[in-house]
């Protein structure tokens, strides 16, 4: 699927202020949008698009302001449907990644119904965005461009007090300043507190994307105790109104796909993050990463191998919730560095954090638009996730038959999807119909094994391919696993139980070796059970030696 198909461009008056529907406040994608700005847009979206946008609250932040999520889906098709989750703006500093979400929501809705592939997403899925999950970080990034965490009161120096020595532009040139002298020792500012130390205390907080509770507690490189570490992690798992928030919603939903953005790097990396063994799925992951790579060109790989981390979004995700999760890093700057001379030998005062994590606000919209197909891609998959029955084993319970003779065979099938589905399945020899079991229903995420029969009447001898074919479900994209193919069951003389092609003392030996054995007994045979009735007897002795002699060829 292509963003672009059947694209109705919007246009960009001489301001560069895009011309959406007048319901919608003015829109450009040349500056930062402000919570304040977002919201106003979500709930414009809300009103406009009634029937394709709905806006609610998943929680409340530390200063109490709406953590709002998107739900984009079909409202009047009220059939079930796939679900996918995209979240944005754990770190205060990473404002292109609330943009990107922003853009993604404004530009669905405003597509729908122009677009084919926007619109075949958002009838057959319900896609929920969750633009900006760290609300209180864009005044305190605002404040301080250093800042990551959210805005939890934190005493990170131990006085008794909370947030009272944040750093200040002392010199304003616009810039908060870090001071190395060999290694980061502190931040450009004055004494607030007047305890004799310069900007100890940072308003807030706990890095989110280190407070979720899968490994929260792990022995890794970023998940630090101390309250005044930038990767610090809370005081316990989901301590922060905001994880707690997301923990809550993904709770009340089945997402197959869900998808983290951040900046700072240009890659896409996935669970474990915390360890550097492989994750059960990692062979998906993997896949999956390097589609995602193709489309918008950076490095891949488990985030684990990249650094180790504790307590992350796609851990608990994945872990928890058995949803593959991503996390994709969307921007970084290595030239944004600025270095200034300090006060001492072998000292520096360093500035572009915020050019570093951020664009230039002209090149917003680019970094967008190269991101873009992950949305799509993502949510194709996980639609193509949610229908899906699978042939999982095939099972004759004799694999040499005699001509004439009936045997069961027994197929396990399961729901690997994530609705209830009603459906056939079809026995084949070769490519001819053997059997089929109609109307069969399973619930999400549950199997079951059906038994049908293969008559072999009226069939010629020979070898047969076995295979099991269940019909597509409605929306079922992944149909590779519908058909199993179990290879060879044997038809031959009534009494050939050897499979030999002739019927001799061999037969005859294994048949009168395990005679009045039953099925379930340790030395039963099933291709001695001439009759299939579930004991070796007489009658079986009998249809062998009736035959006694007799030998054919292919």
């Amino acid at each position: 699927m292509n963003w672009a198909d059947d694209a109705v461009l919007h246009i960009i008056d001489k301001n560069n202020q895009d011309n959406y529907p007048t319901s919608l406040p003015p829109i450009d994608w040349v500056h930062y949008h402000n919570y304040t700005e977002i919201v106003t847009i979500l709930l414009a979206l809300n009103e406009t698009y009634p029937n394709i946008v709905d806006v609610f609250s998943i929680g409340k932040s530390w200063w109490n302001r709406d953590i709002y999520c998107v739900r984009l889906t079909n409202e009047t098709d009220q059939k079930s449907k796939s679900e996918v989750l995209f979240v944005g703006y754990h770190h205060a500093r990473e404002l292109i990644s609330a943009e990107l979400l922003l853009y993604f929501v404004v530009h669905a809705a405003t597509n729908y119904g122009s677009n084919t592939t926007i619109t075949e997403l958002i009838n057959t899925c319900e896609i929920y965005v969750v633009v900006a999950l760290n609300v209180d970080g864009f005044d305190l990034f605002e404040a301080n461009d250093w800042q990551r965490k959210n805005a939890r009161p934190t005493d990170e120096d131990n006085d008794g007090l909370f947030d009272e020595d944040p750093p200040d532009d002392e010199d304003g040139d616009g810039y908060i300043e870090e001071f190395w002298q060999h290694f980061p020792t502190g931040y450009e500012g004055v004494d607030d507190d007047g305890d004799g130390f310069l900007n100890e205390d940072f308003v807030g907080g706990v890095d989110l994307n280190r407070n979720y509770g899968y490994q929260w507690n792990a022995t890794v490189q970023s998940g630090s105790t101390d309250p005044s570490a930038e990767d610090y992690r809370g005081l316990a798992p989901f301590s922060e109104p905001e994880t707690q928030a997301i923990r809550d919603f993904t709770l009340q939903h089945n997402f197959r796909y869900a998808v983290s953005f951040h900046s700072g790097a240009e890659c896409i990396i996935y669970p474990w993050s915390y360890s550097t063994v492989f994750p059960p799925d990692h062979e998906t992951f993997n896949e999956t990463a390097s589609q995602i790579s193709s489309l918008v060109g950076c490095w891949y790989g488990q985030s684990g191998a990249w650094y180790t981390t504790s307590g992350v979004w796609d851990d608990w995700m994945y872990g928890n919730r058995s949803i593959m999760a991503f996390t994709c890093e969307i921007y970084t700057n290595d030239s944004a560095w600025q270095y200034e001379p300090g006060p001492y030998p072998n000292s520096w005062w360093v500035k572009g954090v915020s050019e570093f994590f951020n664009p230039d606000p002209d090149n917003i919209e680019a970094i967008i638009q190269r991101w873009l197909p992950v949305f799509t891609y993502i949510t194709d998959k996980a639609i193509n996730a949610t229908y899906d029955i699978a042939i999982t084993s095939i099972k004759p319970v004799r694999t040499i038959i005699g001509q004439g003779f009936s045997t069961s065979i027994n197929v396990s099938v399961e729901n690997q999807g994530n609705f209830a589905e009603t459906f056939n399945v079809t026995l084949y020899a070769n490519t001819t119909l053997i059997d089929t079991l109609t109307n069969i229903t399973l619930t999400s995420g549950n199997s079951t094994t059906i038994t049908l029969t293969w008559d072999t009447t009226g069939w010629a001898k020979g070898n047969y391919n076995v295979s099991a074919y269940a019909t597509p479900v409605s929306n079922e994209a992944e149909t590779s696993d519908s058909l199993l193919v179990y290879g060879w069951v044997f038809v031959s003389i009534s009494g050939d139980v050897d499979g030999d092609r002739d019927v001799d003392i061999y037969d005859v030996v294994k048949i009168t070796g395990i005679y009045r054995s039953q099925a379930g007994d340790p030395n039963y045979k099933p291709n001695s059970d001439i009759d299939g009735d579930g004991i070796i007897d007489i009658y079986d002795v009998v249809r062998c030696t009736s035959h006694y002699g007799q030998s054919w060829q292919p």
